[in-house]
């Protein structure tokens, strides 16, 4: 079996790449100076084929299967991973493709053109999960004594920059003096928050130079107290910009006492959040400060962490005496608060059992926030409806605040459709994908995914009824698939079903090349 390992952006070779095949056989071998490799004596069979090397990422779906004959004078390749695309190759040369990795550098300096030496630089990237676009820190730097930064081993994407806050470390005076200047946070190309700033699109292998110039700002101390904690657990205290980036100030505190200082915050706005344990029980409190002199009394009480009761009624066309009641059954269901803030944390639903068999669901330690809903249903149960007091929640985001007391009611119904199928290629053979299920209009409870695999197909269980634009893509990794707006432009190529309750229907799909929506 010989190939070549090539970069994906140049098309060059890529010479002492490391290319390992795993399966009937464990063998690796080093590609030469033009990216060729080459594997003897093998016999006819199944095995997985990967490269690798520093400074490159394995693109998308590189982790190939390859169905050979003994002489392997052709074959056919197909992608390990059900969301990429099938590779045919007939000549057995296989080409496997490298990413080179990106970075962001740049020179930190004040409005004089001076360097700005240990500011923290940070890069926020976006990414999808589960369909759905999150921002999260890809990298965490401070500038160097001539104010440069680089960060590196960056994916190809979308990013944002952030250098400072920071105070004047370089220029400590002696003994117990502290600096009376520091630097506010700027996000690139040079705005005070994450809103307002530009995102860097960074192509595969590309370096990209951004620079940033801070301005001088009074620096403050914020002292005071936290209250409400369990004394032999102590608390944890955190600042945050206003865009949610979390600030590693130094903020001394006195458990037993639950005093705590900041002595160099520069002028600026900031959320500060504090937290304990106690038990399986989460105690918080937060609290928004516009810093523009010296804060003595700041008080935080913790409290007890919102939790949500989920009520589950199951509407079954089973005969009711041939289950036991609900109350004494797990709910089919699990409910998932995906926060779409930076500083909130995602929250689970947990299931307990109580006296008399009883089960009850709750989302605990939910964060007041903003939060898209995944509800989750155990096929052949499916989500007829989801309300949060007035907030429908197979069609609206969910928004927790402090104090909220009422609870998430779900009802399921387990009267819903199968859908079977099938995916080609363009040459009509069958082809590995994921299958994405929309319903019409869209809803946050129901959007559904499932493999497929030649031979086997794919298979959805638990589909509300109701009609469904069903697309089969090739890859999903960067695929914002919960979206209706990034689907639209690959409307045209999915295929329209109407399902009614209880219905078994078979459909083959045409496979969709995420990226090729015109």
């Amino acid at each position: 079996m010989s190939g070549t390992v090539v970069n994906s952006v140049t098309g060059e070779g890529i010479a002492r790449a490391l290319v390992q095949i795993q399966g009937t056989y464990q063998r690796s071998a080093f590609t030469d100076g033009d990216g060729r490799f080459q594997f003897e004596g093998l016999t006819a069979g199944n095995t997985m084929i990967s490269a690798q090397k520093p400074g490159y990422f394995e693109e998308q779906g590189q982790k190939t299967v390859a169905t050979y004959r003994s002489s392997f004078s052709s074959g056919t390749y197909t992608t390990g991973r059900p969301n990429h695309s099938s590779i045919a190759v007939d000549s057995g040369a296989l080409v496997l493709k490298l990413t080179p990795q990106s970075a962001v550098y740049g020179r930190l300096t004040d409005s004089a053109g001076q360097p700005l030496e240990q500011v923290p630089v940070r890069l926020t990237g976006s990414v999808i999960r589960e369909g759905r676009k999150h921002l999260e820190t890809r990298g965490y730097v401070q500038s160097d004594e001539d104010g440069r930064f680089r960060i590196a081993n960056l994916m190809p994407g979308t990013y944002y920059l952030a250098a400072g806050p920071a105070w004047e470390a370089a220029h400590l005076l002696p003994g117990d003096d502290q600096p009376r200047t520091g630097y506010a946070a700027v996000y690139y190309p040079g705005v005070p928050d994450m809103a307002s700033a530009s995102p860097m699109q960074i192509a595969p292998g590309q370096q990209v130079e951004a620079d940033l110039t801070l301005s001088v700002a009074p620096v403050f101390h914020v002292s005071g107290t936290v209250a409400g904690y369990p004394p032999e657990q102590g608390f944890n205290l955190q600042f945050f910009t206003q865009s949610g980036d979390w600030i590693p100030f130094p903020v001394p505190y006195t458990p037993h006492m639950g005093a705590f200082e900041a002595k160099r915050v520069p002028a600026g706005s900031y959320l500060v959040k504090a937290t304990a344990q106690m038990g399986s029980q989460r105690l918080r409190a937060d609290l928004r400060l516009n810093v523009a002199s010296n804060l003595d009394d700041v008080r935080l009480v913790l409290g007890p962490a919102t939790s949500i009761p989920v009520i589950v009624r199951m509407e079954s066309r089973a005969a009711s005496d041939r289950n036991p009641p609900a109350s004494q059954r797990p709910p089919p269901l699990s409910v998932h608060l995906s926060s779409l803030e930076p500083s909130v944390p995602d929250a689970y639903s947990n299931v307990s059992r109580g006296e008399g068999g009883r089960y009850s669901m709750d989302l605990l330690n939910v964060e007041p926030g903003k939060y898209a809903v995944d509800l989750l249903p155990q096929p052949p149960w499916y989500v007829r409806s989801a309300q949060f007091g007035q907030t429908n929640l197979l069609t609206d985001n969910l928004t927790v605040t402090a104090g909220q007391s009422f609870p998430m009611e779900v009802v399921l119904r387990d009267d819903g459709a199968k859908l079977n199928g099938t995916v080609k290629a363009a040459d009509g053979t069958e082809t590995l994908a994921t299958v994405i299920a929309v319903p019409q209009p869209a809803s946050n409870a129901s959007v559904k995914t499932a493999p497929t695999n030649p031979g086997v197909g794919f298979h959805l269980w638990g589909l509300a009824p109701g009609d469904y634009l069903l697309f089969a893509f090739d890859r999903i990794d960067e695929l914002e698939y919960s979206n209706p707006e990034a689907l639209q432009p690959y409307a045209s190529q999915a295929a329209h079903v109407t399902l009614s309750a209880g219905q078994e229907s078979t459909v083959a799909l045409t496979l969709i090349h995420a990226g090729g929506g015109q």
